[in-house]
Parts: C-alpha cells; sequence; structure tokens
C-alpha cells in the first residue's frame, strides 16, 4: 500500500451504515457528512446546488483540485455510499451489479476496496441489446449525448473517429466513477470532462424535466466510461481487476 491511502466515498443524503474509516467521505449538495468534506463548504451554496445536473462530477472535479494541490501520487479509490468496487464481491449477482444487504458491508475488508495498493480495480463492461447511442435514446435525449460528444472532438478529447465507434458500440463501462485508478489518470481524465462539460454547458446544454436533467452527468459518464476503457488498454487488460459492482439494497436479504 501507498503510504497516503487516497479513498472517497460521495454521498448526497445521510445513510445508516459506517463506512471503513480509511475513506474520506464528500457530501454532495447541501449534505454535510459528519467528517470529511462538503461540497456546500467547499463552494458557494448556489455552486454546491449545481449537483442537481452534475451528480457525483461535481465533486469528482473538486477532488480533482486537492489532489494536484497535495502533489498526490499512486492511487485513488471513489465509490458511493450504495456501490463499491470489490476485489472480492459480497452478495448475489443480479444482471451486471451484486445486490447486498448494508449490514453486509461491514464483513468486507479493506483490501477488498483497494486490491495491493497498486492494480487498478475497474467495474465490468456491459453490453446491450442496442448501441451506447440506442441504449442513451432509451432513456434520455439523443440530441444531448451527440452535442456532448462533438464537444470533446472540438476541445481535442477525443477524435471523431473515436466518437464514433463508441457511440456505435453495444458496449461500455456503466459506472466508471466507482474505481480504484492511478491518481494520473483520475486527473488527466476528470480534466478533460470538466473541460468538454464547461463547453457543452456554454453551447449546448437544454434544461430537461425532473430527472432528465443530469443530461450532463449522464454525457460524462458515458465519455468516462471510454476515456477509461483507453488507459485500461494501454495498461493491459490483464492486468487490471475488472469485477462488475456491488450494489448496496435493504431488500436483500443479508446472508
Amino acid at each position: 500500500m501507498n503510504d497516503t491511502l487516497h479513498y472517497y466515498c460521495i454521498a448526497h443524503a445521510p445513510f445508516a451504515w459506517k463506512m471503513p474509516d480509511f475513506m474520506t467521505m464528500v457530501g454532495s449538495g447541501d449534505y454535510v457528512p459528519e467528517r470529511g468534506l462538503a461540497m456546500s463548504e467547499l463552494l458557494t451554496p448556489e455552486k454546491a446546488l449545481a449537483n442537481r445536473y452534475l451528480g457525483e462530477y461535481l465533486a469528482l472535479f473538486e477532488i480533482r483540485r486537492r489532489l494536484i494541490a497535495e502533489k498526490a501520487t499512486g492511487f485513488v479509490g471513489f465509490c458511493h455510499y450504495r456501490r463499491f468496487a470489490l476485489t472480492e464481491p459480497i452478495g448475489v449477482l443480479n444482471g451486471f451489479n451484486y445486490h447486498a444487504h448494508p449490514d453486509m458491508l461491514a464483513r468486507v475488508k479493506p483490501e477488498h476496496f483497494y486490491g495491493d495498493g497498486k492494480t487498478p480495480i475497474v467495474p465490468i463492461s456491459v453490453t446491450f441489446a442496442g448501441t451506447v447511442l440506442q441504449q442513451y435514446e432509451a432513456n434520455g435525449v439523443a440530441r444531448d449525448m451527440l452535442m456532448f460528444f462533438g464537444d470533446a472532438i472540438d476541445c481535442g478529447v477525443i477524435t471523431n473517429l473515436e466518437a464514433a465507434n463508441f457511440l456505435s458500440n453495444p458496449s461500455f463501462i456503466t459506472a466508471p466513477t466507482v474505481a480504484y485508478i492511478p491518481v494520473q489518470w483520475f486527473v488527466e481524465i476528470v480534466h478533460d470532462l470538466e473541460l468538454v462539460m464547461s463547453r457543452y454547458y456554454r453551447h449546448h446544454y437544454a434544461q430537461r424535466p425532473g430527472y432528465a436533467d443530469r443530461s450532463m452527468a449522464f454525457c460524462c459518464e458515458r465519455l468516462q466510461a471510454f476515456l477509461l476503457s483507453k488507459r485500461i488498454a494501454a495498461w493491459g487488460a490483464d492486468k487490471v481487476i475488472s469485477r462488475a459492482l456491488v450494489r448496496l439494497d435493504a431488500a436483500y436479504p443479508n446472508t
């Protein structure tokens, strides 16, 4: 393990179970955790509430700046209060996630979150019936994804061919924000995401009703999936730990 363990857990509201002590809690929106960081205290209240359409990415942008200021090296881990990338999953596999009762989290060993400290731990890539673009259109507005990836091209983050190949592919990493990866990967990827998001917000963002208003977060998630997959391929897919994620669900029995 590295001398300093960088591991962040992002939550937008209080929850009943205890997280491991090595994790830094990060409260998004107006949520202030008992320990750790709160976006409402690090940013202005108005900016902190931008999580309503940026999701966890607002916190990731801030964490990137903190890691740079700290001159962090080695690896950094991320989880949500209900979703984890573990070397040894718990619970019952249902679809492409393991579902586990929250009480089971107490049984997970610390090393199952970060392994040997020098091997990436990433979610599996999931294959859908349609392409990435078709899958997005089934739950959102394809125009938003097309504009977002067009902005990524104009920002120099991806090429036209990369965008075409990814959006016409049926497979992608569905939750790339939950992982244990090199700090350099995270800093570079999140820099590119913030760059593209800023351009998209200025020129192409369209307000959507309800949950669909998080289009920027959903588009960031797809672009991050692509950027992470590139780094996994360069590292060597056989040299990373790829697992279905664990999702805490009180409806599942504690077995």
